[in-house]
């Protein structure tokens, strides 16, 4: 993923004209990651300390307890005590059965969810977090017949950035700036900012702001960032957030985007 840092804020409202036109036509969105991320190592440390990980052991916290469905879902926080397990490792506990998955990522504010009528449970964790920056990873888990967890699929990032960018276009008309989901106009919203110069050419960007919610089908929210000639920094206070369902093809591999929409 290419380095961005948020800076100052951006004042967008509906409609309003300033000068600076940068012409009406729709032109496509850009992507911050390169390629497909590689979150999926975890440190040797994480790896050692989970061959031998009880849900007792003070180095958890607990994400998810379902007392009905009797399942737990915790967090490694520590490998030590003065050595951090880097976002990595999580215990999933159904009736006394742990499983143990040193690969997921929790990051910081790990969530999950679990569907007794469908038996899917949703992790959400993250690739990437810091100020302007938070990157979304779900996994889907199911329990098999032994009562252990196993991750059926995990979308990364990139994927979910690749194909927004195929259906996500944007215009910009003097600083007002339009969005539209396969050429519907979602939103127009109005920059506001005079003392970063003008937006770039490839001034809409995607990849930096990707999030969850799984409280019913799972949904991705993307917030587009704005760049301006001073540097690649982008900027998001105000700007729209756009949602789309997200459906896990049958087979466990791969998945389908639904329309985006402008986020309630």
């Amino acid at each position: 993923m290419k380095q961005w840092l948020m800076t100052g804020a951006a004042v967008l409202v509906l409609c309003g004209t300033m000068t600076g036109c940068k012409g009406s036509a729709q032109r496509p969105v850009n992507g911050t990651m390169d390629g497909p991320s590689d979150k999926g190592n975890p440190p040797e440390a994480v790896m050692e300390v989970c061959k031998r990980l009880a849900p007792t052991d003070d180095r958890l916290e607990t994400v998810m307890e379902d007392k009905a469905s009797g399942v737990t879902v915790l967090s490694l926080l520590r490998c030590g005590d003065e050595e951090s397990s880097e976002g990595y490792g999580m215990l999933v506990v159904r009736n006394d059965v742990s499983t143990v998955l040193p690969q997921v990522r929790h990051g910081k504010m790990p969530r999950a969810s679990y569907d007794t009528a469908s038996g899917d449970m949703w992790i959400i964790g993250s690739d990437m977090e810091g100020t302007g920056v938070l990157v979304e990873r779900p996994y889907l888990l199911r329990f098999g017949d032994d009562g252990h967890a196993q991750i059926v699929t995990e979308i990364d990032p990139y994927e979910i950035q690749q194909a927004v960018s195929k259906v996500l276009t944007y215009s910009i008309d003097g600083q007002d700036i339009t969005f539209y989901n396969d050429g519907k106009a979602l939103v127009t919203v109005t920059n506001q900012i005079e003392d970063m110069g003008e937006m770039m050419d490839d001034a809409i960007y995607i990849g930096e702001q990707i999030a969850y919610t799984t409280d019913g089908p799972l949904t991705v929210h993307v917030t587009p960032g704005l760049n301006f000639v001073t540097g690649k920094v982008l900027h998001y206070d105000d700007m729209p957030t756009l949602s789309a369902t997200v459906t896990i093809n049958k087979d466990g591999q791969g998945f389908t985007l639904g329309e985006l929409k402008l986020s309630e």
